[in-house]
């Protein structure tokens, strides 16, 4: 819940640019340069207040942002003869943002609200760009030798962390405690414990550069066109990896790569404690046991979010006039159009070009339980009078 603020107003944004546009060789190549600077004030935030007001946070308008930027843009017509035509256009766009203001704080924590318990998991501080995703870093998961075992009554052992190995316990909040094959977090901090003073800066979420490149060709009556676009150095928070490698709700499905968790029921469905039978069971082990408790940033979490894509391709003909003069049409151009063809990247997801937490601008990246971008295969016809 969040307390009124009855003073609230519009954000405002005040942009200024200078261009320069440059045209050579009677016109074949053209070339643009664009430069910007936009601040944008009274941003809109919700800001923690302390609880004895009765509320968790105020919506408030503190703050400043800044964006600047270069566009670049040449064009131009790369060959032509009688018959064929290939002209060309490619861009590309650098942009840095920075928060310069958030109030009397030097810095605020913000909750991309993907599910209710994450905590915070985006950092906005001062002088730093908006979109720094806030976490801990992934350490692998608790190996045999970090605990003591010890066998019980029944045979069975009981595993107790040696002293000198950072526990994951509190943090997790799993009733379950830290064992073997349970996800372990960096003591990035070296004090010998793992709370929220082990969290980082782990991803962001804006691009080193983003661009774009269209092809033109005509041959006689024929014509095509090639539209690739792509974004480099970007950081993805694939919130749907936390989600679906956790046993929390025992009727989900889990990732694939799942198969190769630490586990400690054999094939025969026994339970395996004694150290080394555990061990054997667990050799190709790559990946932690499913967590069961609170969801957490981590940093196998945060991926490469560049990407290459072919986004459109177009081939048209158009009919010879001499058969549409008696329809009395100027042209006449049958197509096929061919949308969100391929895409070159690293990224585990459906899409790397997604962001669906848009409730705050301050938690831009995030991927979760987002829809596949469709390809579309289009056929079309164009009647000119």
């Amino acid at each position: 819940t969040s307390l009124a603020d009855r003073s609230l107003r519009w954000e405002t944004t005040l942009s200024r640019n200078i261009g320069l546009d440059l045209s050579l060789f009677d016109n074949r190549v053209q070339f643009t340069v664009d430069a910007y600077q936009n601040t944008t004030r009274d941003l809109l935030i919700n800001l923690p207040i302390p609880s004895t007001a009765g509320y968790s946070s105020q919506l408030r308008n503190i703050g400043r942002t800044s964006n600047r930027g270069l566009e670049f843009q040449l064009s131009g017509t790369v060959l032509r003869t009688k018959n064929f035509s290939w002209t060309a256009n490619a861009n590309i766009s650098f942009n840095r943002n920075k928060v310069e203001d958030i109030g009397p704080q030097p810095y605020i924590l913000q909750n991309s609200g993907w599910t209710s318990d994450t905590g915070a998991d985006y950092l906005v501080q001062v002088g730093q760009p908006v979109g720094l995703m806030y976490g801990y870093i992934t350490d692998g998961f608790y190996q045999i030798d970090d605990f003591t075992a010890t066998q019980g009554t029944t045979g069975a052992y009981t595993y107790r962390l040696k002293g000198d190995i950072a526990s994951n316990a509190n943090v997790l909040a799993d009733n379950r405690g830290v064992q073997p094959g349970t996800l372990k977090f960096r003591d990035y901090n070296g004090d010998g414990v793992i709370n929220t003073n082990d969290r980082t800066v782990i991803g962001n979420a804006n691009p080193k550069h983003t661009g774009g490149f269209n092809q033109q060709f005509t041959f006689k009556s024929f014509d095509a066109s090639i539209f690739l676009n792509w974004s480099y150095g970007n950081d993805i928070y694939n919130a749907n990896k936390i989600d679906f490698t956790s046993s929390y709700y025992s009727n989900l499905n889990m990732l694939d790569v799942m198969s190769g968790r630490f586990r400690n029921i054999n094939d025969q469905g026994v339970l395996v404690t004694e150290p080394t039978a555990l061990a054997e069971l667990n050799k190709d082990a790559t990946i932690w046991t499913p967590t069961r408790g609170r969801y957490l940033l981590h940093s196998w979490a945060i991926e490469d979010g560049s990407f290459l894509r072919l986004n459109n391709v177009t081939i048209g003909y158009s009919l010879p006039k001499a058969l549409i003069q008696r329809l009395k049409l100027s042209q006449v151009r049958v197509y096929v159009t061919g949308n969100n063809l391929y895409t070159i990247t690293g990224y585990s997801g459906y899409d790397p070009e997604v962001n669906t937490r848009r409730g705050t601008p301050l938690t831009p990246g995030v991927d979760y339980a987002a829809y596949p971008r469709s390809r579309a295969l289009l056929f079309g016809l164009n009647l000119s009078l």
